[in-house]
């Protein structure tokens, strides 16, 4: 199907074959459109509900309200320009022709290669998410576990007897100032001393 910007960019001369028929087809599935349908209509061929009530009026249509008309209410384009008795449906096929007919080549060939271009990227895409739901969770290689040291215990030299007094002392009275880590730390200290 065609977006509204491809739409827009068809030509407004007249393709009905049998104004008569394009008049009454036009007129009688305007009427049957709801609110939502004639918006989208109008919003795809990038007109006025006035344009189209002088399809209404004339029988004279061109190729972008055809479409508009034709992807808006599922019906095929040719059965607007008289071409066809039988409503039928709005196929891509049926769209391709149309355009091809009215000389509109180029305008498929840039669609064709946009919509291969979209779908090598959502195939890419999705691909990509598969791969990384199953995907194992990234482990360290060997190399990179050579590369980072172990962590090696800290060697806190040992204080003397003289500051080791000092140093307790200044945890005693961290610990009476209410200072958390003070006091839970005294309290091992003391458990370590009496054991």
């Amino acid at each position: 199907m065609l977006n509204q910007a491809s739409i827009q960019q068809l030509k407004q001369s007249n393709i009905s074959k049998d104004a008569e028929k394009t008049k009454e087809r036009v007129e009688l599935h305007w009427k049957s459109a709801n609110t939502k349908q004639k918006s989208a209509i109008k919003s795809l061929a990038g007109v006025a509900a006035q344009t189209v009530y002088r399809v209404c009026n004339t029988g004279s249509i061109s190729i972008k309200i055809a479409i508009a008309f034709a992807q808006t209410l599922n019906i095929n384009p040719y059965f607007f320009t008289g071409q066809t008795e039988e409503p039928g449906e709005c196929t891509g096929a049926v769209l391709r022709d149309l355009l091809q007919e009215h000389g509109y080549r180029k305008l498929l060939m840039e669609r064709d290669a946009a919509e291969k271009k979209l779908s090598r990227k959502l195939k890419a895409e999705s691909e990509a998410a598969a791969e990384a739901e199953t995907a194992p969770p990234p482990t360290e290689s060997a190399a990179e576990k050579a590369e980072t040291p172990a962590e090696a215990p800290v060697e806190i030299p040992m204080p003397e007897e003289a500051e080791m007094q000092v140093l307790l002392h200044a945890l005693v009275i961290r610990a009476k100032l209410g200072v958390p880590d003070a006091v839970t730390t005294l309290a091992e200290v003391a458990t370590l001393l009496l054991a």
